[in-house]
């Protein structure tokens, strides 16, 4: 009798998992990953729960906020405890339903609420690092990193990679409006060298700046990178003769006096590139073999593409436009010019190591006329950027 009741308890134990209710359903959280085998970044958002470990299946009901109002956004089964999906960013819930082993639905656990949120990737214009003696952060001395650029989550991970790739986590001193971000790190931690910067948004996307030079005390403005500012204006001046390529526009003269100044706004772009418009005039004496020199003028729109280097000491520009020059007997002709320069600070100079410029290119302009000619232009001059 007594194996006859210990059988029949056993059977309906087996009876109530197998085809009873499930478990109660707990609904969590579980994150997000990133996804870049397309080359561009997908995110996923894990959902997760716990309890059902006898469900055959489950069911995953996802609703999307709509004007205040939760509405089916999406469904899925599987047989494991989570689902990954990409939801774009907006606030929805979810909750699940467990299929018992005759598949039948049971009890749907409550409603979870989660927000998926923008993922912005950062995009940085550069750092200048300054040194500053102990007792000013926290009593230590260290290096304060000025960095500038664009989409900088306030609640970004700094990292200062080293070259055997080990870690430093700085201090965030001021986390800006998302266009800059200032962070301090310790002698203790960093030695003069060259280091790279690392932005890591919420969401996991992240930038970089590499060969960022940190100075021993007391050199930092004759090999530090400069601050790149996101507007730059640069005036300058400059000799600039003129010598004939071909054609017959200029009937064998050449000048060698001459001179141009020219103005323009760069805008900084990533990759350290600065893009912007730039109007110069120029004046020149052509002299012709057997006659009176004859006078010039002329006024050009370029535009203006330029790339530091690496430290931020020397930078190539490249020069593309058009415009119109007058002689002085009342003719004028339009030209097409077309350029490139190399530009240098004055490292030696301390009072304006950062802003005054030495700069020099060749440029080449096609003079439409009747008679159309080419004129090859070296130049030497200097600016000054503010």
């Amino acid at each position: 009798m007594a194996t006859n009741s210990l059988s029949l308890r056993r059977f309906l134990l087996a009876a109530f998992l197998f085809l009873g209710p499930c478990a109660a359903i707990f609904p969590q959280n579980a994150g997000y990953f990133i996804d870049t085998e397309t080359g561009e970044p997908r995110f996923f958002q894990r959902l997760a729960w716990r309890g059902g470990e006898y469900a055959l299946r489950y069911e995953v009901v996802i609703e999307r906020n709509v004007n205040g109002t939760y509405r089916g956004h999406a469904r899925e089964f599987t047989s494991a405890l989570y689902i990954d999906i990409s939801l774009p960013p907006d606030r929805y819930r979810f909750r699940v339903i467990p299929y018992d082993v005759l598949d039948r639905p049971g009890v749907a656990s409550e409603w979870k609420y989660i927000e998926v949120l923008p993922a912005l990737k950062p995009v940085l214009f550069g750092t200048r690092p300054e040194y500053v003696p102990g007792g000013t952060y926290g009593g230590t001395s260290g290096y304060v990193l000025n960095i500038s650029g664009s989409n900088i989550s306030p609640d970004a991970e700094v990292f200062i990679r080293r070259a055997d790739g080990a870690r430093i986590v700085p201090e965030t001193l001021d986390s800006g409006d998302g266009s800059n971000i200032r962070v301090f790190a310790g002698s203790d931690k960093l030695i003069p060298g060259e280091y790279e910067i690392v932005i890591r948004n919420p969401g996991g996307l992240e930038a970089s700046i590499a060969g960022v030079r940190l100075s021993p005390p007391g050199h930092e403005r004759e090999i530090s990178p400069d601050l790149l500012k996101p507007i730059l204006f640069n005036v300058g001046l400059a000799w600039i003769p003129s010598l004939p390529a071909y054609g017959d526009y200029l009937e064998g003269g050449s000048s060698v006096f001459g001179i141009t100044a020219f103005a323009g706004a760069l805008f900084l772009m990533p990759a350290d590139v600065y893009i912007g418009p730039e109007l110069s005039v120029l004046y020149y004496l052509v002299d012709y073999p057997h006659t009176d020199s004859l006078s010039a003028a002329g006024v050009n729109l370029r535009l203006l593409v330029r790339k530091w280097f690496t430290g931020q000491r020397a930078a190539l520009s490249f020069r593309a436009g058009a415009g119109y020059e007058t002689f002085f007997d009342g003719s004028v002709q339009m030209n097409a010019i077309m350029g490139v320069s190399l530009l240098s600070r004055f490292a030696n100079n301390k009072l304006f190591a950062d802003d005054l410029l030495l700069e020099g290119g060749l440029d080449y302009s096609h003079i439409f006329s009747e008679t159309p000619g080419g004129l090859f232009r070296p130049w030497l001059g200097m600016s000054f950027q503010f």
